[in-house]
């Protein structure tokens, strides 16, 4: 016996639950990275742990599906933690590169 009364073992699971969150990580290459976090994790540590992944671009948003948003991460905002932005356990982040149009025409001047 685990020494908790049974009548309140099914509320205390579902408690220390909450605080711990299961994100799934889908990359551009179609590879996934699941990965457990607390709830108060902030917006920069996500993005942080995304940029340790194998395959993860160096330029990159954080993409949830359900709803469809961007994990904010300019100003203030990747301080914000999972649980003020509502991020649910068992949520998707998709890993979407950013490709700088900039790029192209640095190179090109570079090449003069």
């Amino acid at each position: 016996s685990s020494g908790i009364n049974a009548e309140y073992g099914d509320t205390l699971a579902p408690q220390n639950d909450k605080d711990t969150l299961s994100l799934l990580f889908r990359l551009p290459n179609g590879s996934r990275v699941s990965r457990k976090f607390c709830s108060s994790a902030t917006v920069k540590e996500i993005y942080d742990f995304a940029l340790t992944c194998d395959e993860s671009p160096n330029f990159f948003t954080l993409v949830s599906n359900f709803p469809k948003r961007v994990l904010p991460i300019d100003g203030e905002a990747h301080l914000k933690t999972c649980e003020e932005l509502g991020i649910q356990s068992s949520t998707t982040l998709f890993v979407q590169e950013i490709i700088s149009d900039d790029e192209d025409s640095s190179e090109s001047e570079a090449e003069m």
